[in-house]
């Protein structure tokens, strides 16, 4: 039933932003999601084992929402992989390199450059594929935007991957992307924090922003006073924001976070503080108040799950992110989540 999910899955897209009156090419969101997941989203490769590692079903399909200061974004987000049923590392990494070059054609300045630096970047990660363990699930993600101020043509393209999966990528990476260079402060080997995830995105100018994701090892209680000793006032505010909306200061160590160290093409570096939900956690009532200090309503996190219960789906909050810059202090909130269907029951 991979196929008929997919299927369901860019319905799921098209009426969450038709509820968020965004104007998007409804044929237009169905054939990039299409695309972007090779028309199929599976959960379990043929060998049995998860998927992907985007999330914890193992179904590469993550749905976000953002805004911040009062008002949400007009546009829908989603992240997703392609060739999540293939079991040769190798063929995945060719499935998804095909994909990327597709993918480009949508961005109002895409073609041959945004495909050159999104596939070089593939490249730098996994320079010899065939070296690459059979058992690593995840090769890379693709994230994907549509906003209401390009209604049939993409926002950003993004593509994910995973430096720590190959010896050297991260010195690679500061050689030849200066992008990335001095990006993050924490030392590789660090006890709290591991190098998850580099990405590279592409916006609807061709403007280039690259990108480090850490996430916390453990729920030591040092984890708290670490984020703020490497990211200082940015992880000190979001952290007071979450006890300014009913998180214990002394429990805020039980929480799995995620951090994202950005800089875009002018060089202006910002960070997002995400907190992730574990199998058995429920983010709704953060989620909730959140939206409403910084989106100024819940419409948008409403629309993910109210599109899900209206076709059958479950829904559930797996991800929010409390952005900081220094111009603006506080200046963004991104929530994810993931819809699952039934296996026999994909949806309308």
């Amino acid at each position: 039933m991979t196929e008929a999910t997919a299927a369901a899955a860019g319905n799921y897209l098209v009426d969450v932003a038709e509820r968020l009156n965004l104007g998007c090419d409804p044929a237009t969101i169905r054939a990039v999601f299409a695309r972007a997941c090779g028309g199929r989203l599976a959960t379990r490769m043929p060998d049995g084992r998860r998927a992907s590692g985007l999330t914890i079903a193992g179904t590469p399909f993550e749905v976000s929402v953002a805004g911040g200061r009062g008002r949400y974004t007009p546009a829908i987000r989603y992240l997703t992989e392609a060739g999540t049923d293939e079991a040769v590392f190798t063929t995945r990494i060719d499935v998804q390199l095909a994909a990327i070059r597709d993918l480009v054609d949508w961005l109002p300045n895409g073609g041959r450059k945004a495909a050159d630096v999104l596939c070089s970047f593939v490249t730098m990660l996994y320079p010899d594929p065939a070296h690459v363990s059979r058992r690593q699930r995840s090769a890379t993600w693709t994230g994907i935007v549509h906003h209401s101020a390009a209604p049939s043509q993409l926002n950003r393209l993004k593509v994910y991957g995973t430096p720590p999966m190959v010896p050297k990528t991260l010195e690679r990476l500061y050689s030849v992307l200066p992008g990335f260079r001095e990006l993050v402060s924490v030392p590789a080997n660090d006890e709290h924090f591991r190098y998850g995830i580099a990405a590279i995105e592409v916006d609807e100018g061709g403007g280039i922003s690259h990108k480090f994701y850490l996430s916390s090892r453990s729920q030591d209680t040092a984890v708290p006073m670490k984020l703020v000793r490497y990211f200082g006032e940015p992880a000190w505010e979001v952290l007071s924001e979450l006890v300014r909306c009913g998180v214990d200061p002394a429990g805020l160590h039980n929480h799995d976070f995620f951090v994202c160290c950005s800089r875009d093409s002018s060089g202006t570096e910002s960070l997002t503080l995400s907190v992730t939900a574990g199998r058995d956690d429920d983010l709704a009532p953060l989620v909730y108040e959140l939206a409403s200090r910084h989106h100024g309503s819940t419409c948008a996190v409403d629309a993910l799950s109210h599109v899900a219960k209206s076709q059958g789906a479950n829904w559930r909050y797996t991800a929010f992110g409390l952005g900081f810059s220094a111009a603006d202090g506080i200046d963004k909130l991104n929530v994810y989540g993931t819809p699952t269907w039934d296996a026999d029951n994909p949806g309308r």
